[in-house]
């Protein structure tokens, strides 16, 4: 069904990348063309509405700039903030007290 030549657009593409392999070896021909046309419409609906990407759409690149705030969230891990520090101690101390009895 899928045949060994570029895909005309990035609807068929997408298409191929997501369900060739079972087109092409796991299911009978009728099948295979039934879930072919399926997907391709998803894809195509994606592809008006804006949401399919480009093929050749680039990553961002490396450099980027580094704020307080990625510093601050990156040092989350670490123990946190005074009060992320209290919070999670009273969490604790309020799992530990769910099993004891308080007369």
């Amino acid at each position: 069904m899928i045949k060994n030549v570029d895909a005309l657009d990035d609807v068929e593409y997408y298409t191929r990348a997501d369900v060739g392999f079972r087109c092409k070896r796991q299911l009978p021909e009728d099948k295979a063309r039934n879930l072919f046309d399926k997907v391709f419409k998803i894809k195509l609906d994606l592809k008006r509405n804006g949401r399919l990407p480009a093929r050749d759409q680039k990553l961002l690149g490396c450099k980027s700039v580094v704020t307080d705030t990625d510093k601050a969230i990156t040092n989350r891990g670490n123990g946190g903030s005074k009060i992320e520090i209290r919070m999670s101690n009273i969490i604790k101390n309020k799992n530990n007290l769910k099993g004891a009895h308080i007369e």
